[in-house]
């Protein structure tokens, strides 16, 4: 199936092209609980970028694009604000033992002492703002006792610039791309790949 053929779709009449049985990236792209849910787990547990997954679906959709950019926001938005109330009433009994345990303890202090520096709306914001893990931020924002408020208007502004920056950019490229008429799974593993690569290479470097 071509990009070409997915981006035809996304405005067609019920009833035509839409009677197609849809691939997983088109039920994904169209589930609000699936993105949701997506986005609030890199925002907790798991430590992967959700660009590797959300970029290809928006260029591959890119008339959703900011549908989906508002869903996952709103779902980060919920996974910190969890995250920061896990590490403010959990962290001496839980979330101390727990990074002990997987080896994380120094990297956690190290966070915590940038932001109880009184840097926190920066630390989260520019945290926040590129393709890092973001649980060690939310943690030690709450652990600190730092400002909800401060948090959160930080996340809410990082992510919001980050997400519907990618969603506006999909718009402008996802239709160039359709005229390639590249197969959409090779599209989307495609920009995985290469978006996986680059968060493991700012990984070892230590960005």
């Amino acid at each position: 199936m071509a990009v070409r053929d997915s981006v035809a779709r996304d405005d067609a009449p019920e009833g035509t092209a839409q009677s197609e049985v849809p691939g997983w990236t088109d039920r994904l792209s169209n589930s609000r609980i699936g993105l949701a849910i997506l986005s609030l787990a890199e925002s907790t547990a798991l430590p992967i970028p959700l660009e590797a997954i959300v970029v290809p679906l928006m260029v591959g959709h890119p008339k959703r694009a900011l549908r989906i950019a508002l869903v996952i926001w709103l779902g980060c938005l919920v996974g910190a604000s969890l995250f920061y109330l896990v590490g403010y009433l959990l962290a001496d009994p839980v979330v101390i033992p727990v990074l002990q345990y997987l080896g994380l303890e120094q990297s956690y202090n190290d966070m915590a002492e940038r932001l109880s520096r009184g840097g926190l709306f920066w630390t989260v914001f520019l945290v926040s703002l590129l393709p890092a893990p973001l649980q060690f931020a939310t943690l030690g924002a709450g652990a600190i006792g730092g400002n909800f408020a401060v948090f959160f208007v930080a996340i809410t502004i990082s992510r919001g610039l980050r997400y519907f920056g990618m969603a506006i950019l999909a718009q402008f490229v996802g239709e160039r791309i359709a005229h390639l008429n590249i197969p959409k799974r090779y599209l989307v593993l495609g920009l995985a790949a290469a978006l996986l690569v680059g968060w493991g290479i700012m990984q070892l470097i230590g960005i």
